[in-house]
């Protein structure tokens, strides 16, 4: 709702294009807008620091987890490794299956360019 005359003083008053704030009144904005920049910087700052610890801990302990995998693996093939090989002989014998199952099928379908557009024609 619009603002009676009676109320309306220099100090409320907004800025427009027939008025132009005073220098005092920028340079006042401007120093707000700065410590509310500097402010942020800080909250910022303070944020990042902790998330950075909280990442770096969690790195590790994920670093530690997989070394203790990955001991725990190399222990098991020095034990096996007559199991070990027979695992990567089988696993090998599965992928070779599957890759020529897939290579036949897509052979099948395949054909000379000119049946497919002579095919039916002669």
């Amino acid at each position: 709702m619009a603002e009676s005359v009676k109320s309306f003083t220099r100090e409320n008053a907004i800025a427009s294009f027939d008025h132009q704030p005073s220098d005092s009144a920028i340079a006042q904005e401007i120093q707000g807008l700065r410590s509310e920049i500097s402010r942020l910087r800080a909250l910022m700052s303070e944020k990042t620091g902790e998330v950075y610890e909280r990442v770096a801990d969690r790195a590790s302990s994920a670093a530690n987890y997989v070394s203790s995998e990955a001991n725990s693996v190399a222990g098991t093939i020095k034990e096996h490794p007559a199991a070990t090989t027979t695992l990567f002989t089988l696993i090998g014998a599965v992928g070779f299956a599957i890759g020529y199952a897939v290579a036949s099928a897509s052979a099948e379908s395949k054909q000379a360019w000119y049946q497919r557009y002579l095919g039916d024609r002669f």
